[in-house]
């Protein structure tokens, strides 16, 4: 103690003071200028990010004993290393104290703490700090009497101005033990909401669920999926919570769409298609004699990459492959996988929806705009991890790692320069088509089969009017 006093007497004493708890950096401060904490005052300090000019530093050298320079750690990270150094100096060609205060792991500048006199450490709040704190405000006894609910406080979650508010002369200690338990059961779930939220804005967290979290969100999955499973039988389509994906059911080959009033979307009425319905035929073809022995499901086309300009219909094509193969469509998309807030949940739902489609096997995996996944970057870019993390887990899921028999996967895109080249490669989607825009034709096709029954109706009213049918 007689060491401290000596540098605190001696001009220029530089002071770093690390303490983890959530308002010390302003309480220090005040604690030294509005109380005689600190000998050989009054002190007045003068914030490091504050341009200092001579009239200004005159100015508040009347003020009071003796001026110093506060270093708030968590405003002075915004100064560059030169004005840092800048302001140093000045304050101690002045004779002025400097006196750094960090309440986060960051620590103080470099500057001001390879050159500190003192460094002083504290940990955050403890249940033994708080029983000394009641007791200078209540007394031994009464601490004594109520030692084991102070035990049991969760001291960490508190603020400094989390005591200042439950602790206060005159007030009985029981309401003050039970503010501080509800203050840190306060402060702790709005801590845990504030990092589950995290930065969904701009990017995408890197922050993965320990092992336990992630072991207690596998079984609710897997529960979430059983309980599915049994309340979907009987409806056209159902949703998978831990997907997203959505599962729909073939339309009855002799019934019209539900609630449309036409026959439904078939493969072998859809016009404008070209290339991507001639596949879609062999599929059909090819899923008879696999369904039938006599062809390995490896001899197949069964994984398509469709592109087109957005609303030329890749997913009707999808749910007109639903009805003509008479099998369940699965439908999810980029967009769908990337709600979850960690990566660990990302990859999960892509791999639980690859699950899902492989459980109604034969189906249709339909993954819309699939040039979300983005493509592999330098292990340099920001975020890398992350998204070169999402682009290996599809390559996993489709290139066989992983057994999907009776699967067949269509990837829609409207950009299909923007997807990873490995994802197109032999295995995986490697056959590709591009759905254009629809001819004269091709728009007849279409207007006819949403019209219908219709369509004579028009061509016959159009007929009277004077028109060519």
């Amino acid at each position: 103690m007689r060491d401290l006093v000596a540098f605190v007497r001696q001009p220029a004493g530089v002071f770093a003071v690390q303490v983890t708890v959530e308002g010390f950096e302003r309480a220090l401060p005040h604690l030294v200028e509005e109380t005689a904490f600190v000998p050989f005052g009054p002190y007045l300090g003068m914030a490091a990010d504050f341009t200092f000019v001579d009239e200004l530093w005159s100015y508040v050298e009347g003020q009071a004993k003796r001026v110093f320079l506060q270093i708030p750690v968590a405003k002075t990270y915004r100064l560059s290393s030169s004005a840092m150094r800048a302001q140093l100096l000045w304050a101690l060609a002045q004779g002025s104290p400097v006196l750094a205060v960090a309440e986060t792991h960051q620590g103080v500048p470099d500057q001001v703490d390879l050159t500190s006199d003192v460094r002083l450490t504290g940990g955050g709040i403890s249940a033994i700090f708080l029983a000394d704190l009641l007791e200078a405000v209540y007394g031994s006894d009464a601490v004594s009497r109520h030692d084991g609910l102070i035990a049991v406080i969760d001291a960490g979650a508190l603020t400094l101005d989390d005591l200042a508010i439950a602790v206060r002369p005159g007030r009985p200690i029981l309401s003050s033990i039970e503010a501080l338990v509800g203050l840190a059961i306060h402060n702790r779930e709005e801590r845990d909401n504030e990092k589950d939220k995290g930065d969904a804005v701009s990017s995408r967290r890197l922050i993965t669920q320990s092992p336990s979290e992630r072991a207690t969100q596998s079984s609710q999955d897997r529960s979430a999926k059983g309980d599915s499973a049994s309340s979907s039988a009987g409806k056209r389509r159902s949703k998978s919570q831990p997907t997203g994906a959505e599962v729909i059911q073939p339309v009855p080959a002799d019934g019209e769409t539900p609630g449309e009033g036409r026959p439904p979307l078939l493969v072998e009425t859809l016009t404008g298609y070209g290339a991507a319905k001639d596949w879609a035929l062999g599929v059909n073809a090819d899923l008879a004699d696999y369904l039938a022995g006599d062809l390995a499901w490896s001899d197949m086309s069964t994984k398509l990459l469709l592109s087109g300009p957005p609303g030329t219909g890749k997913t009707t094509f999808a749910r007109a492959m639903c009805n003509s193969l008479r099998i369940p469509l699965v439908v999810t998309s980029v967009s769908t996988w990337l709600q979850g807030e960690y990566l660990n949940a990302v990859l999960d739902r892509m791999a639980n929806t690859f699950a899902e489609a492989r459980a109604q096997a034969p189906c249709i995996l339909f993954i819309d705009e699939i040039d979300g996944i983005g493509t592999r970057v330098s292990a340099s870019r920001q975020y890398a991890d992350y998204w070169n993390a999402c682009v290996n887990k599809l390559l996993e899921l489709l290139d066989g790692a992983v057994k999907s028999e009776g699967v067949i996967v269509v990837g829609a895109t409207n950009r299909p320069n923007e997807i990873d080249e490995a994802i197109r490669r032999s295995g995986r989607l490697e056959t590709h088509i591009d759905i254009p825009r629809p001819d004269i034709p091709a728009l007849a096709g279409i207007l006819a089969h949403h019209l219908g029954a219709d369509l004579d109706v028009v061509a016959k009213s159009d007929t009277q009017d004077g028109g060519q049918p």
